[in-house]
């Protein structure tokens, strides 16, 4: 029936290098109903708390229920600390 598009559909870039805000959109299933907001960061340091608060915020402002922050680079222990608070549904499924 086509509700959720092609597969082609499923994900759409909404951002650009260096605009601070959300990166991506992806639908989780297959009608389109449930979105993930994505965040990707290629840092040559640490990424920090800030970072993750902003992202969080960004969420908030897209009343978005799911979000994944991507990194290539380390996170500060910081990070996961200010994560496992921040949740409401369960710990963030984040490695070190």
């Amino acid at each position: 029936m086509g509700y959720g598009g092609s597969r082609r559909d499923a994900s759409e870039r909404i951002g650009q290098s260096g605009d601070g805000g959300l990166d991506g959109i992806t639908k989780v299933d297959r009608l389109g109903l449930d979105t993930m907001y994505i965040q990707a960061k290629r840092w040559q340091g640490s990424v920090g708390r800030p970072e993750i608060q902003k992202f969080v915020g960004a969420l908030q402002g897209q009343q978005a229920k799911k979000g994944v922050f991507v990194t290539a680079s380390s996170c500060t222990a910081e990070v996961f600390h200010h994560a496992f608070r921040i949740t409401t549904r369960g710990p963030p499924a984040a490695t070190r």
